[in-house]
């Protein structure tokens, strides 16, 4: 367990490290662009994320998962160029769609949006992608560590790079996408040649292979409805609420949920380390491991809750200004989602390890439908506290579909432990 620690604080500080870029990048770019280049920033990167998150189709995930089943990682190789090759495809197939919707409906779904700042957004959409599957290649080989130091690397680049295109040369809204793209590319990027390297050493090829493409899009087609969900249930709150309410409510709500993401690093990080003990070890014999982090990371969390909540008051203040003062609230609400979004991140690695694709997607999917009625019945009428109360009832949902499956893993395990004494 201390080993599993150790990579956890490893992964967490790269996380609290990007994250705090990120919150500092906002403010940042906020007080530069002021509020309508910022708000066009915002858009823009939301609808990338949005093709981003539609398109990698969780092939990602299934690669763990083929990875769980070759412990002798035979066909790593097959795996690396099947995945470079699709999120070619994906990326080509993101931009016909995006290129699709601007010709048809001009003052549509983009309006607002002036067209050079949208391009130079999209550019980002395929490192996106592969973010999302070299990052989970590095999972399953244990080598979360590569992708923490180009995260790190391609955050820092990025901040420093907004204050030479915007401070120094005034390119606005265009300097702050393009410097974003520059950091998303060596994060994504970053880890490729040890990927590579892997390869070689084993005497692989690297090349596409028809029947692992099939494998991971038969996986992906049972596994993806879980990002769909994911997305409703914490995109969507900030669309609808920015569509009814305005920005300056839209504000508020976003702020108390990046904190909250900021609480998140050390479940998300734990999880990240998970991934790679359930690929080497496989599901079942991970699951003693993933109980205790369970256990222990939840009872953390519900700690680091009140602190956060006593906090928050002085903090937001201190960090946001006068201004967000209505965010210390739906913050301290929102910390009740907490346990919730806990028990999502620590199951992940079962689900996935398993082999549960489409009961983990219909759960997901069922919670962000959830969700989205939720918020388009409460939204209008309540603003950003309908939001919160929708974020906290869907979390609520998460803790009760995650706990059936941690008594499940842990019934499951005791059988066969049984067995095996009997034996």
């Amino acid at each position: 367990m201390r080993e599993l620690w150790v990579n956890i604080a490893h992964t967490s500080g790269a996380k609290v490290y990007s994250l705090v870029l990120g919150v500092f990048t906002l403010f940042l770019t906020a007080r530069l662009l002021g509020p309508e280049g910022r708000g066009q920033v915002a858009a823009i990167t939301t609808w990338v994320g949005m093709f981003g998150t539609f398109a990698y189709l969780s092939l990602g995930q299934v690669a763990l998962h083929r990875m769980a089943d070759d412990r002798d990682q035979r066909r790593f190789g097959s795996l690396l160029g099947s995945l470079l090759l699709l999120a070619i495809v994906l990326s080509l197939g993101g931009w016909l769609v995006a290129l699709g919707m601007q010709i048809a409906r001009p003052q549509g779904a983009f309006k607002g949006l002036p067209l050079l700042p949208l391009t130079i957004g999209f550019l980002a959409l395929p490192f996106f992608i592969w973010e999302q599957y070299g990052g989970s290649l590095l999972m399953g080989l244990e080598r979360v560590r590569i992708y923490n130091r180009f995260q790190v690397i391609g955050r820092t680049v990025a901040v420093a790079a907004v204050f030479v295109t915007v401070g120094g040369l005034g390119l606005g809204v265009v300097g702050v996408l393009g410097a974003n793209l520059l950091g998303q590319v060596i994060v994504a990027l970053g880890g490729l040649g040890f990927l590579f390297s892997v390869c070689r050493a084993k005497g692989l090829s690297c090349t596409p292979d028809k029947g692992e493409i099939k494998a991971l899009l038969s996986g992906g087609a049972k596994l993806h409805l879980n990002a769909v969900g994911t997305f409703l249930f914490t995109s969507a709150n900030v669309l609808i609420l920015s569509h009814y309410h305005g920005a300056a409510e839209t504000g508020h709500f976003q702020l108390a949920s990046q904190l909250l993401g900021v609480l998140m690093i050390i479940p998300q990080a734990a999880s990240m380390v998970l991934y790679g003990k359930v690929a080497s070890l496989g599901a079942n014999e991970a699951w003693p491991i993933n109980r205790r982090l369970l256990i222990q990371v939840t009872a953390g969390m519900v700690g680091l809750s009140a602190i956060a909540a006593l906090l928050a008051p002085w903090i937001i203040v201190l960090l946001a200004g006068e201004r967000f003062r209505p965010a210390v609230v739906l913050f301290q609400w929102m910390l009740l989602g907490l346990v919730g979004m806990t028990f999502s991140t620590i199951m992940a690695p079962q689900w996935i390890g398993r082999g549960y694709f489409w009961q983990a997607a219909v759960t997901t999917l069922v919670v962000g439908a959830i969700n989205l009625v939720a918020n388009f019945m409460l939204i209008p009428s309540h603003g950003m506290r309908g939001a919160v109360i929708a974020f906290i009832g869907t979390y609520a949902f998460a803790v009760i579909g995650n706990g059936a499956m941690a008594l499940w893993c842990e019934s499951r395990t005791r059988r066969q432990a049984a067995m095996v004494g009997q034996i």
